[in-house]
């Protein structure tokens, strides 16, 4: 019987502290790349995936030592299953952004965060190659390996269940953004993406859905789309959107499983 990398809630909050402290050094690490006159254009991407590379490379060590295999699954799905799985992304997108719609953007609080959220991401974008692909690939590159491939495979390999793995792995992955926007976006995102690696035991279904997801996010920005028209008539959209999502996440949902039933 293989001997997998397991997780505990314990040690998975811990891998997101050592995380959490690995990017207070962003700026320490911007700061040597520049000094070593590597270009700007790289800067962004380079510093973004340093704190990865260490952690990932910390979590090698510890299974190696402990002589446990980290079960990643990069296997392909039929190509039926991609188009239930961006339908059902396309729900979850506008469901999730009426939702943060409801977490306030002004105040002595949030509203700075907000405006410097807002500026980070305008500068950023004067360089747009750095800048989307790290958004659009090597996020959901990154962010699929730990969150999924790690922390919540090795949850559900501890035999905790499904349901429990996959709302605490999501829990951590909106908390590592920083901010309430994004907390709540990933968390909401997340359980979803979650729900797919459990049924179709698949990082590469995940990555593939994060980078939509950032993909639609990034051309929401950059051509100024927004949903402040929901306010208008809030409770005919949410109903509208309500129903769409259910019939595709129920249908959605119902298949996965019970395709990773049968293959059981």
């Amino acid at each position: 019987m293989k001997n997998y990398f397991k997780l505990s809630y314990t040690e998975s909050i811990l891998l997101i502290l050592t995380f959490t402290v690995l990017n207070f050094f962003n700026p320490i690490f911007k700061k040597i790349l520049i000094y070593i006159h590597l270009p700007e254009s790289m800067i962004f991407s380079i510093s973004y995936t340093i704190p990865f590379l260490f952690l990932f490379i910390f979590i090698s060590h510890l299974s190696q030592k402990k002589n446990k295999i980290i079960d990643l699954s990069f296997k392909i799905s039929p190509w039926y299953v991609y188009i239930l799985l961006i339908s059902m992304m396309i729900c979850m997108i506008f469901l999730n952004d009426y939702i943060i719609s409801f977490v306030p953007k002004e105040g002595p609080l949030l509203g700075n965060m907000y405006k410097e959220i807002e500026s980070f991401l305008k500068e950023e974008a004067k360089n747009p190659i750095p800048f989307l692909s790290t958004t659009v690939l090597l996020a959901p590159i990154c962010e699929e390996v730990l969150f999924r491939g790690i922390i919540l495979n090795g949850l559900l390999k501890n035999k905790i269940h499904p349901i429990k793995a996959i709302l605490f792995s999501s829990f951590l992955f909106g908390l590592s953004h920083m901010n309430p926007w994004q907390f709540v976006g990933g968390f909401f995102i997340g359980s979803f993406i979650g729900y797919i690696y459990y049924t179709t035991s698949s990082i590469i279904d995940c990555i593939l859905l994060h980078i939509f997801n950032n993909t639609f996010a990034i051309l929401t920005m950059f051509f100024f789309i927004n949903y402040e028209d929901f306010s208008e008539n809030r409770n005919i959209h949410l109903f509208l959107i309500f129903i769409i999502n259910l019939l595709v996440m129920t249908t959605g949902g119902i298949f996965l499983f019970k395709s990773k039933r049968n293959k059981k």
